[in-house]
């Protein structure tokens, strides 16, 4: 018996409504979660970078800070011409081993210069300058970046792009304390420049990506030239400095994804506290939530018209060929959600992990000690913290290119996981520093493991062109106290990798030696 047309034509309407609807609820529901999720480790990521640079340029700061720090500790009053010879040495040394020293110097209580690198500003008087003055006031200045006044004229002459720089000042005290002048410096700011082009590498998979960092004074000094030098005219929402991303509208009537650091005053940095943003636009970063959802436009067309054709073609076998469509599109979800977790996997591991070297990054690292630490609580067990830094290695960028520097740093975290255990944390925390920590290890253990790693890692020679080369590291091994936080753990450790380094590097130092 026939199906009388205007029964086909009920049961199409029907089929191809509920087809439809379908879709659409399937549509919402996949996108939403999608959505969701893509915000999320996104916004991590952000997150994960900007902490990142923030750490850099506090370390930058430090290591410059503890630079000069030691070297006043050797420089005698200048009350004899030996005396003066030996200031003027020490001074030397110090401007030549940083590349982005500008200038530095050292003047008497009233703000005269009396020794300086090149000469330059000799017997000039810098009295009213805020690095002088601030150094008479407290143990150290860290000022924040400016122009030069007085240098311009003579480190740039061709007038190129205004030099920039940040003050770093301690006072100079005798033998029984008494201040008798300012040991100062200006760092050029293109090292910070460095640190940007690093991030942004790390950036190259979130397309339209700006980094911006933000002065004391809310000034732009780095990020797009449409905005350096202006003030930042969007404030970031305290839900996301709390949280260290978020969504947020700019000024300009963008809407983006935001991740924020900040650079704040601690046991080893008391100076600018600059912020760090990494925004991606919210179109950018949910650009596969668009795809997915024309695909699955298509398929619900191709959903709503097959269920219309089971409607006319057959109203009384409908069962067959529902089932078919069914399994169809559970197949099509299947698929796309399957796409979705391997990219949300992809996300992840860019959020916990050193995209050159695979391993661990800084964020990750905290969150598993802190499990490791309520692990060790539990069984009783030790553990130890060490901090590693490669040593020398910007002179490795700076000669022989930073390829084989990130050579270096690949090689380097392949002797490291050779090494550790699965039970021990891994991490890459600076340019060239990584932190350990080492499961159920005692202080004396786990620098026989930094030891055999140093030995394994200095053996092997590095090539550039017709150049061979080896590196060294240096490393401070401690106890964890585990009623300490990680931070404090790891504060101890870094001072005894400098003992390291003022031992002459290629050692490594533990709280029990």
């Amino acid at each position: 018996m026939l199906v009388p047309v205007n029964l086909k034509l009920r049961w199409f309407a029907i089929y191809a409504g509920f087809g439809l609807l379908l879709s659409v609820v399937i549509t919402a529901i996949l996108t939403q979660a999608a959505t969701r999720q893509i915000q999320q480790q996104v916004g991590v990521s952000l997150a994960n970078v900007a902490e990142q640079v923030a750490h850099q340029l506090e370390s930058g700061m430090v290591e410059r800070l503890r630079d000069l720090q030691t070297a006043a500790e050797l420089m005698p009053t200048p009350d004899s011409d030996a005396t003066v010879v030996r200031l003027e040495r020490l001074v030397a040394a110090l401007y030549r081993s940083y590349s982005d020293y500008a200038w530095i110097g050292i003047t008497d209580l009233s703000g005269t210069v009396l020794i300086s690198s090149e000469n330059i500003l000799e017997g000039a008087d810098v009295s009213a300058r805020p690095w002088f003055q601030g150094a008479l006031q407290q143990p150290y200045f860290i000022g924040d970046v400016h122009g030069a006044l007085l240098l311009e004229k003579i480190l740039n002459p061709d007038g190129d792009e205004p030099l920039r720089f940040v003050d770093i000042s301690l006072p100079l005290k005798d033998a029984e304390g008494t201040i008798w002048g300012v040991f100062g410096s200006h760092l050029n700011w293109q090292w910070a420049e460095g640190v940007e082009q690093n991030a942004l590498r790390y950036l190259e998979s979130l397309p339209g990506t700006d980094l911006l960092l933000v002065s004391s004074e809310n000034q732009i000094i780095l990020g797009p030239d449409s905005l350096k030098e202006q003030a930042l005219q969007t404030p970031v929402a305290t839900e996301v400095r709390e949280k260290g991303w978020g969504l947020q509208e700019w000024r300009d009537g963008g809407e983006y994804l935001i991740g924020y650091a900040q650079v704040r005053s601690s046991a080893n940095y008391q100076g600018p506290q600059w912020q760090v943003i990494v925004r991606e636009p919210i179109d950018l970063a949910l650009q596969p939530i668009t795809e997915l959802r024309w695909q699955a436009a298509w398929i619900g067309l191709a959903v709503a018209l097959t269920f219309a054709g089971i409607g006319w073609i057959s109203a009384g076998r409908i069962a067959r060929p529902f089932a078919n469509l069914s399994s169809k599109l559970e197949r099509e979800v299947r698929e796309r959600t399957d796409e979705l977790r391997a990219s949300n996997e992809k996300l992840r591991q860019l959020a916990t992990t050193d995209s050159l070297t695979g391993l661990l990054n800084r964020r990750a690292l905290f969150e598993r000690a802190e499990q490791l630490q309520q692990q060790a609580l539990r069984h009783g067990q030790p553990l130890a913290v060490v901090m590693l830094d490669l040593d020398h290695f910007k002179h490795v960028n700076d000669r022989y290119g930073h390829a084989a520097g990130d050579d270096v740093l690949v090689a380097f975290a392949n002797d490291l996981r050779a090494q550790l255990r699965e039970v021990d944390l891994g991490a890459r925390t600076g340019g060239e520093e990584f932190t350990l920590v080492l499961d159920g290890s005692t202080a004396e253990q786990a620098k026989q493991v930094v030891e055999r790693l140093s030995a394994t890692f200095k053996a092997r020679s590095f090539t550039s062109g017709d150049d061979e080369f080896q590196v060294t590291l240096s490393a401070g091994v401690v106890a964890w106290e585990l009623n300490q936080n990680f931070d404090k753990a790891v504060d101890q450790a870094d001072k005894l990798l400098y003992q390291a380094k003022e031992k002459g590097r290629d050692c490594v130092v533990a709280a029990s030696d």
